[in-house]
């Protein structure tokens, strides 16, 4: 690099235009390289040992040659096509090279190098034309070394926080910021786009999804702010990482590619990342990498979750699953209702879609969902997001529809869920999260039969069972009044994450109060199609009405002499889970329940005093004696 200084120092000694740019350095030629599609290159080695291994040719190197990259395979000498300036390929002038400069290849099938000489200069257009730096200098943009200096990590969307991910870049060697987000985002596509070795499995690109600004190209802080202008990204000194090969970054930039959405980097376990709504400091703490799950402190408070169980409350109806809204599932035991207009769910729902870092609109949204969890009641595990050939996982075809892949043909999904705690829970009801092994608690224990991932949305029911079990190494996110968990069920390439596999775990002692927001990549206009045609071929009959016999409330007593243990017995027949300690004496308790659920009592000796199969006829069960 120093070689070119000394050259582009002699031109303005001299008085001369310089035609060797700032960003003809080695970072920015390896830039150069890779958007040629040559051999990759280091960039910690000199310019020209740079060109030699990174295009195979042999340079004449004498004080007055230029280099200029070109498009056109010069075998013999010709006019020069482009020129790598200030991180972007700019059309150069119809100049010849000197006929006495020689050129040699290393291959045909490589680009070579024009060569020309200094005396061409009167040919080039005015400097600020091709060299725009000056321009920004002028204006104070990059006026001082130490901003021409900074370089940021340039990273892609969806890259996890991964230590592997990005590109070093310095924002002073672009004309503006429209040139640095679309040269920049398509460098880093280029690293990261089906490379294993940062995202597994590796991020795709998008039907339709560019790195052109105009389209939608965006580019975000590591605190989610975007970045609109050069002075923002100037600013960004708030912490120095190092990089390796590339010294310090002043900080990471994500770029997020048109038609796709921020997701917020996961880094590590434990990771804190702040944001300001609306002057509300807002924390997220990353509890797992795959799927990407985020604790978030102070999103609400506890009047608030208090406002909503108030208003909701009446409302609340047995909780119905998939498309056309199959009620009375043994899949899903809670109780729910809808809140899309109260004063208090259009607050909430707003800070989801700022959270989310995505314009509200209420196409993009569900509603707010207020659910409600008595004893034993929970929600197998599941996928949020519907496909092409079931929604939501359950194997029903009146469920399918079209359109549903966000990776092609602008297809339409749910993006991310937002899902707020409302009430302290005694024992279970956690959220849990079978597919995470990116947990801090995680030492590598059983969780999953083999080949869950390949049936999305589908997970055994003794698999869900030992999830649920606290002696698993599952991630579980207890209930606690007013704190808020944010999982995505696409990725940031759009594509759809089976790792967002969760469910409710039975509420053991006590009750569960939630509610969620599903935030969609585009319109749901899709979805309400479909479930009108599903409707209409059949898929009402899945909506009936729910019996009253269905959901039962028994109470039990335990008139012996010694304590006695109630536990549910889970649908795999084979997992039982404590749900109480009756007294002795008349101990008793009440349950909400659902007919065909198994309850088994047992003594301190583990012995099983008797299994009751709860009935529509039965409404007080008295627990007998030991034999």
């Amino acid at each position: 690099a120093a070689w070119w200084w000394e050259k582009k120092k002699a031109c303005e000694e001299k008085g001369e235009s310089s035609l060797i740019p700032k960003a003809f350095d080695a970072n920015s030629l390896f830039l150069a390289l890779s958007e040629r599609g040559a051999a990759e290159v280091s960039s910690n080695v000199s310019v020209i040992d740079l060109i030699k291994e990174g295009l195979g040719v042999e340079l004449i190197e004498k004080d007055d040659y230029i280099l200029g990259y070109t498009n056109t395979n010069l075998v013999t000498l010709g006019p020069l096509a482009e020129i790598w300036t200030n991180g972007a390929w700019t059309p150069a002038p119809d100049v010849k090279t000197s006929p006495n400069v020689k050129l040699g290849l290393a291959s045909s099938e490589r680009k070579p190098l024009s060569i020309f000489t200094s005396s061409t200069q009167e040919a080039w257009p005015k400097f600020g034309e091709i060299y725009p730096y000056k321009e920004n200098h002028e204006i104070g943009i990059c006026q001082d070394l130490v901003s021409q200096n900074i370089q940021i990590r340039a990273r892609l969307n969806g890259d996890e926080g991964s230590s592997l991910s990005g590109i070093a870049l310095r924002p002073c060697d672009f004309k503006t910021f429209d040139d640095f987000l679309q040269i920049g985002c398509q460098a880093v596509r280029r690293l990261t786009i089906n490379n294993a070795s940062i995202v597994d499995p590796p991020l795709q690109i998008a039907e339709h999804a560019d790195c052109v600004p105009a389209h939608g190209a965006r580019a975000f802080d590591a605190n989610g702010t975007r970045l609109t202008n050069i002075e923002q990204i100037l600013a960004l000194k708030n912490y120095w990482q190092h990089m390796s090969n590339h010294g310090k970054v002043a900080a990471d930039i994500w770029f997020v590619p048109s038609t796709t959405h921020f997701v917020w980097p996961a880094f590590k376990a434990g990771h804190q990342t702040q944001y300001n709504d609306q002057d509300r400091i807002i924390t997220l703490t990353t509890a797992a990498i795959k799927p990407a799950v985020f604790l978030i402190d102070s999103f609400l408070n506890k009047k608030e979750a208090d406002q909503v169980i108030t208003r909701n409350k009446p409302k609340i109806k047995p909780s119905e699953v998939g498309l056309v809204g199959r009620a009375g599932d043994r899949t899903r035991t809670s109780s729910n209702a809808w809140d899309t207009s109260s004063p208090i769910a259009r607050i909430l729902i707003s800070r989801a879609f700022t959270l989310l870092n995505i314009e509200s609109d209420r196409k993009l949204e569900d509603g707010l969902q207020v659910l409600h969890y008595d004893l034993t009641q929970w929600y197998k595990p599941h996928v949020d997001y519907f496909t092409s050939k079931n929604g939501g996982g359950n194997g029903v075809q009146d469920d399918a529809f079209s359109n549903a892949d966000p990776l092609l043909n602008n297809g339409t999904n749910r993006f991310a869920t937002v899902f707020l705690y409302l009430s302290d829970t005694q024992e279970g009801g956690e959220t849990c999260f079978p597919l995470s092994t990116t947990h801090a608690s995680y030492q590598g224990g059983r969780l999953t039969a083999a080949g869950t991932m390949k049936t999305p949305g589908f997970i055994r029911e003794s698999d869900a069972s030992w999830i649920c079990n606290t002696s698993s190494e599952a991630l579980r996110v207890a209930p606690q009044a007013a704190k808020a968990v944010l999982f995505y069920s696409q990725r940031g390439d759009s594509s759809l994450d089976p790792y967002s596999l969760h469910g409710s775990c039975p509420v053991i002692q006590g009750y569960k109060w939630a509610a969620n927001l599903w935030v969609w990549n585009r319109p749901r206009d899709a979805l309400d199609k479909a479930k009108a045609q599903a409707r209409q071929a059949g898929g009402h009959k899945f909506n009936k009405k729910i019996s009253p016999h269905n959901n039962l409330q028994v109470s039990f007593h335990n008139s012996n002499p010694f304590q006695v243990h109630l536990f549910w017995k889970n649908l795999d027949q084979d997992t039982l889970v404590k749900m109480t300690t009756l007294p002795a004496n008349d101990g008793a308790i009440n349950f909400n329940t659902f007919q065909d659920h198994i309850f088994i009592a047992k003594d301190d000796a583990d012995v099983t005093l008797a299994t009751f199969v709860m009935q529509p006829d039965i409404s007080r069960i008295d627990i007998p004696p030991s034999q």
